[in-house]
């Protein structure tokens, strides 16, 4: 075994043990807010071999080329629904959170006047469940090489702080909230338009002398490309003022870490190693904002910064995902439940990869047993490597 095979095999060895010693009454009350969507998994048809069988349009460059030949022209591309699921960053997050045995608060659009069928396996296990209104949709294009994922987004207007703080019975009871919540997570700040607002005053109302500790406070962006630099600027601005209170974690995916590189004036690191690069970009962010921590998922990798030091690993990649859709939001899952488990930054990130890696693999949001026996399989893999 290769010295790098065998550090990552007991990097994995290790993370598993960490999460077999956490007592099963460890279970963290977490506030994971505000979006809701319900997201339609799709296939795009290259040829239709019979009504039930077909084959796929495999990679979005293929789509690409489809849609460039129709120029001038029109055409038509069939579409199959697979599945269709709770979708959102929060839910998705939260459902991963859950399966975790963590005692979540999920507030979301997730229906009006009752909870969507798609969302109720969620309330069933959540905390507690509050809905701001009816789900916004998505139409996930997934290819072998990514996804397209068509938001149709405009419920998220509705997502302010009066309102947020009008269904959980005022000011009063969004501290009440926080307050009991050992971990926060707000997650799709750029499809959110009232989140930076939201931010500005849960630092200036909410957040202020709420406990005497200070809880962890986890955000996802959520591809700001689709947002002007200056409203990214805004935002992490606002984000600033909330640090003054809580401890921020700033997750990122390799894709939005090379734009907020780009937006704030780093030049993202040129190293051979994925997350080498990573890890150097999340020390560089995390000194200029002053937040707690900044953490950047790859698609093979994963790296995260803290004010006492950094750490990167490989991780877990799939060539042939069952489903990509909210790979993402499980990384964060594993990765938050490890941080509020107290356990080392490099063992958060696998557990983060392992939480993750289990969900494309299998559609279902793991268990801590699940991860921990996915932890143990990967590390006798890199034994035999």
């Amino acid at each position: 075994m290769s010295d790098d095979r065998r550090a990552y095999n007991e990097l994995c060895n290790a993370a598993a043990t960490a999460l077999a010693a956490v007592p099963a009454t460890h279970k963290p009350e977490i506030l994971v807010g505000f979006d809701g969507f319900i997201d339609d998994i799709i296939d795009l048809v290259d040829k239709r071999l019979s009504p039930k069988e077909y084959t796929r349009v495999l990679t979005i460059t293929d789509f690409g080329n489809k849609v460039l030949a129709a120029a001038g022209k029109s055409a038509g591309i069939g579409a199959v629904t697979k599945v269709t699921k709770l979708g959102g960053n929060g839910p998705i997050m939260a459902n991963a959170l859950c399966a975790q045995d963590a005692a979540v608060t999920a507030i979301g659009i997730l229906g009006d006047p009752v909870i969507h069928p798609v969302f109720q396996p969620l309330a069933a296990r959540a905390k507690q469940t509050i809905s701001l209104g009816n789900a916004a949709v998505t139409s996930a294009l997934e290819f072998d090489d990514g996804k397209v994922m068509l938001n149709f987004s405009d419920p998220m207007a509705t997502i302010t702080f009066d309102h947020v703080a009008a269904r959980c019975g005022g000011i009063s009871g969004l501290k009440d909230l926080f307050r009991r919540s050992a971990g926060i997570a707000s997650v799709n700040w750029s499809q959110t338009p009232g989140m930076t607002d939201m931010w500005r005053r849960l630092a200036k109302e909410v957040l202020p002398n709420l406990r005497a500790d200070r809880p962890l406070f986890f955000v996802d962006l959520a591809d700001p490309r689709r947002c002007p630099n200056e409203q990214i600027k805004d935002g992490l601005e606002a984000l600033q003022e909330v640090q003054k209170h809580v401890d921020v974690v700033l997750g990122l995916n390799e894709n939005e870490c090379r734009q907020m590189c780009a937006v704030f004036g780093f030049p993202y690191p040129a190293h051979q190693l994925e997350w080498e690069a990573a890890r150097e970009a999340c020390v560089a962010l995390r000194q200029h904002f002053g937040f707690s921590r900044v953490m950047c998922h790859l698609v093979k990798s994963s790296a995260v910064a803290w004010s006492g030091g950094s750490a990167a690993s490989d991780g877990f990649y799939e060539p042939k995902p069952k489903i990509t859709t909210g790979a993402g939001d499980h990384f964060n899952a594993g990765f938050f439940g490890a941080l509020l488990a107290g356990m080392a930054p490099a063992h958060c990130l696998q557990l983060g990869g392992a939480t993750s890696g289990h969900y494309v693999r299998t559609g279902e949001s793991p268990t801590r047993a699940q991860v921990v026996a996915f932890l143990r399989a990967a590390a006798q893999t890199a034994a035999r490597a």
